[in-house]
């Protein structure tokens, strides 16, 4: 009973302080959610006294905040570990994480544009920043990937892009480089044509003196907030229309792939997943109509084999199946 005493706020830092294997930007973030957001309401409460009703009533205060949906998810991941954290160590004897519901995200999560719509968003923006458009669209890189992407990365007489590393905010406005997601991460990915001589005009007329392909005016990595606000949103607003996000542009990559009967193996190759299973799970949906093509193709073979059938001469010759493994006699 006395470790259920434990004050919430000490607890949560130190599950905080003691988890592993994460991006500096990643417990950079889960820090301000857990200062900002969670500690104002149960930093002083003990463990043992937080109950169920407590945090619907924190989560509704959030909402009427305006917090977003998705903001407020994390925000309760972060509670609810420290609690999950303090039943395996003994200190409670179960969760007060009960029966809780989360606001539903409403936003459409995923935007696909057509590769005309995608032409349109990158005559629309700042010409520094066509072809970072276009390469988002023809290659499925993440931001941060696009970011973190050098000149030595590319390979413009071959045509191939390499992904090693990705840039992500730490703290109110640096960028930094760290490792990516996953291996599978770790790819290179082959350009097309068109793409090759589209980032070749744009190095040669936006050099960067960081060496980083796509760069802000002073010559420094993007930060995809700035980005997003000041060039991002302006071209959106002139061309497509919201809501686009950087982030869309990857969905549009899979749509095209999709659509030329691109196998998921290789999306997921491509993108960077550890499987196909992310690949069928977000954009299985995509696959109605490839299926209904494929069947049309499958009656076509048909529909050939028996044309080719009916047009065999008769008495043709045909080789018996030797089913006595040779050892039939002659005559």
């Amino acid at each position: 009973p006395e470790a259920g005493k434990t004050k919430f706020g000490d607890w949560a830092m130190q599950v905080h302080a003691t988890r592993q294997n994460r991006r500096e930007s990643t417990r950079s973030r889960d820090e301000s959610y857990l200062r900002n957001l969670v500690l104002p309401t149960f930093g002083d409460s003990e463990l043992g006294a937080v109950q169920p009703s407590d945090i619907r009533l924190w989560i509704a205060d959030l909402k009427d905040q305006g917090y977003a949906p998705g903001t407020i998810a994390k925000a309760y991941q972060i509670l609810s570990r420290a609690f999950r954290v303090a039943v395996a160590d003994g200190l409670i004897a179960r969760t007060p994480c009960r029966e809780i519901t989360l606001p539903k995200n409403d936003r459409d999560e995923k935007r696909f544009l057509t590769p005309a719509e995608a032409e349109e968003l990158a005559n629309a923006i700042d010409p520094r920043y066509r072809a970072f458009v276009l390469t988002a669209t023809y290659t499925g890189l993440r931001f941060g990937e696009l970011a973190a992407l050098r000149t030595d990365d590319l390979d413009l007489l071959r045509g191939t892009l390499r992904v090693d590393e990705q840039l992500s905010r730490q703290g109110s406005w640096r960028m930094v480089s760290g490792p990516l997601k996953s291996k599978k991460a770790y790819r290179t990915i082959g350009i097309p044509a068109f793409l090759c001589e589209e980032l070749a005009a744009h190095i040669a007329q936006y050099p960067s003196g960081s060496d980083f392909v796509f760069s802000h005016a002073q010559g420094g990595p993007l930060d995809y907030s700035r980005f997003r606000r000041r060039h991002w949103n302006p071209a959106v607003e002139a061309s497509v229309g919201p809501s686009c996000t950087p982030h869309d542009l990857r969905h549009t990559h899979v749509a095209m792939l999709i659509a030329e009967n691109q196998s998921p193996r290789y999306i997921a190759d491509r993108l960077g997943h550890k499987s196909t299973r992310t690949v069928l799970d977000v954009y299985g949906h995509l696959y109605e109509g490839v299926d209904e093509a494929a069947m049309e193709s499958l009656d076509r073979l048909r529909s050939q084999a028996q044309a080719d059938a009916r047009q065999a001469p008769q008495g043709s010759n045909v080789v018996p199946l030797d089913t006595d493994g040779g050892n039939r006699r002659p005559g």
